[in-house]
């Protein structure tokens, strides 16, 4: 395994640590990161988006085993450093992907996430807004797109809804039934 570090604090990546299943020479990678989605990205990703990133490699495609990204996320921009996710986009299926993302450390500016992936492409750091059990599948960059995830926050919503009407009409029928 080789660890590339990045020194240049506004990309959202510190290191990527890369394993191979073949020797590689010659290889580079490049962090570009982006404040909104990149135009070569047909779908948004749904919720708060801290930051949007490509992370793009020569002379490693057929050779890539696995590879961990330590992504970075400035704690002024995070509401709950629990909910943050790193999802991937699925260039093939257009569609974002979440992936087993892991609090790793924090410092006194940043919170720090690893995420394992099996290939570089788009991805987006941003707010889990499922309560639980939506990090996806561990080991695998395929995890529950975004659609999975605001269904869940849309159901607890409606949730919330029908224990206040409840709520409501017993206070209600207490009142009426005093009189």
């Amino acid at each position: 395994a080789s660890v590339v570090k990045f020194t240049d604090a506004t990309t959202g990546v510190k290191q990527i640590e890369i394993t191979v299943n073949n020797p590689a020479q010659n290889v580079q990678v490049t962090v570009t990161k982006y404040d909104t989605k990149p135009a070569a990205v047909s779908v948004a990703k749904t919720g708060t988006v801290y930051q949007y990133v490509q992370i793009s490699t020569q002379n490693l495609a057929d050779k890539l085993a696995t590879a961990k990204v330590q992504f970075k996320v400035e704690k002024s921009k995070v509401s709950d450093k629990n909910k943050v996710i790193v999802s991937k986009f699925d260039e093939t299926g257009k569609k974002w992907n979440e992936l087993p993302t892991t609090f790793s450390s924090e410092d006194s500016a940043y919170y720090y996430y690893d995420a394992e992936v099996s290939s570089f492409s788009y991805f987006a750091i941003s707010e889990n807004a499922a309560t639980s059990g939506s990090a996806g599948n561990a080991g695998s960059d395929t995890g529950r797109g975004s659609s999975g995830t605001t269904g869940s926050a849309g159901s607890l919503t409606w949730l919330w809804i029908v224990i206040g009407v409840v709520v409501l009409a017993l206070l209600i029928w207490a009142v009426v039934r005093k009189k």
